[in-house]
């Protein structure tokens, strides 16, 4: 239903080269772990699956139910969660959704949206402003973010930061979901704890 594949992708900031001749294919229920030292590339081989980079070199293709899905369209089906990423800290978790939402014209989002904040752990603070939540808090905005339009392909970048004990469940639990749904998941990750939860490995360093 859902397939994942990079053909001899490689990428470069000036002089840096970060990785090449990279091939991989994930299909629905696998999930891939990369790995890979502080600034090996990990998080831009993320940003390249979801559409939001181009690599220099080679091509990412993601099929829907058996069809392509444009390289300008991959962003609408991808979910991804990342330090990097913001939450609006002057709206609620709700209206965080809600905006977002909008901006993917989801139609009827609301039952959604409240199942949504109650599987991440927020049901109770919903309507406080983000800006009063803990780094954890903010990273469960996220996620609720990442799987609001149920995405075919789940990218996680570091999933496990700043989150306490019922976060590191919450977590699991989406990861179990995902396979389950035979869809596609992509997780960043210099633990090999981490790594080791998935059915493969990719190390972004041995494609220098």
């Amino acid at each position: 239903m859902y397939r994942l594949a990079a053909d001899d992708i490689g990428h470069r900031f000036g002089q840096l080269l970060l990785f090449r001749r990279m091939d991989f294919e994930l299909s629905g229920g696998e999930t891939l772990a990369v790995t890979g030292s502080n600034g090996s590339g990990k998080s831009t081989l993320l940003r390249i699956l979801a559409g939001v980079l181009t690599p220099r070199k080679g091509t990412i293709s993601l099929k829907v139910n058996g069809s392509a899905v444009d390289a300008e369209e991959r962003p609408l089906h991808v979910g991804m969660v990342a330090p990097y990423m913001n939450v609006y800290d002057e709206l609620t978790a709700r209206e965080n959704l809600e905006f977002l939402a909008e901006t993917r014209h989801l139609t009827d989002a609301s039952p959604r949206i409240d199942t949504l904040l109650k599987q991440v752990g927020l049901e109770g603070r919903t309507y406080d402003l983000v800006k009063t939540y803990s780094s954890g808090m903010k990273q469960r905005v996220k996620y609720a973010a990442a799987l609001l339009a149920e995405p075919p392909l789940l990218l996680l970048d570091e999933p496990r930061a700043n989150l306490d004990a019922a976060g590191l469940d919450m977590v699991d639990r989406v990861v179990e979901y995902q396979q389950e749904q035979e869809r596609l998941l992509v997780v960043a990750t210099n633990n090999p704890d981490e790594a080791a939860r998935h059915n493969r490995e990719l190390c972004v360093e041995d494609y220098r």
